[in-house]
């Protein structure tokens, strides 16, 4: 399915294929493990200057083979004092002044250049960033899909993501990064 393309895109940003291998000047800023095995995914907060990519590694066993995943998502680094500030707006109720009763996704907005939303799933939240091609460098151009960072309720509070997330965004508030 392909997706309305309402803004343009950026340029993607280089693919990360192990997040112990990063691009020059690129640093981890943090990471949290959802669990403390290898195949319990490892979200890994990567700043690339004025970016943000967040890495999702984790080990798979397919077919008696050992295989490393590193999916990339890709937002502006000022995501990381919006993100928190933007899910409590989400989640207010009607009465209180949230989005309707029924709503879905936030309407976008511009957070440093690129269109973010937040949405429903039906276990958690999702991260939207509709400036940004879901496929980064290997997109093709006849087929758009934006960049959609799913966060399940379980990650968020048991795992103690937000949290984690809120942090980084008071360093990045305080010029900390």
């Amino acid at each position: 399915m392909s997706y309305i393309q309402n803004y343009p895109l950026l340029p993607p940003l280089e693919k990360i294929l192990q997040h112990d291998l990063l691009p020059s000047g690129s640093t981890i800023v943090g990471q949290l493990r959802k669990g403390s095995k290898e195949n319990n995914p490892n979200y890994v907060f990567v700043k690339r200057g004025a970016n943000l990519s967040i890495l999702i590694t984790y080990v798979t066993h397919r077919m008696g083979n050992r295989e490393y995943i590193c999916d990339q998502y890709d937002f502006p680094l000022k995501v990381l004092s919006w993100f928190p500030k933007a899910l409590e707006e989400f989640k207010r109720p009607p009465a209180e002044g949230g989005l309707h009763a029924g709503a879905m996704i936030s309407k976008d907005q511009d957070v440093d250049g690129e269109m973010l939303a937040i949405g429903s799933t039906t276990r958690g939240y999702k991260l939207v960033n509709r400036t940004r091609d879901a496929d980064g460098v290997d997109a093709d151009p006849d087929f758009y899909e934006p960049t959609s960072l799913s966060l399940e309720y379980d990650l968020l509070e048991d795992y103690g993501l937000l949290n984690f997330w809120k942090s980084l965004g008071e360093k990045y508030e305080r010029d900390e990064l």
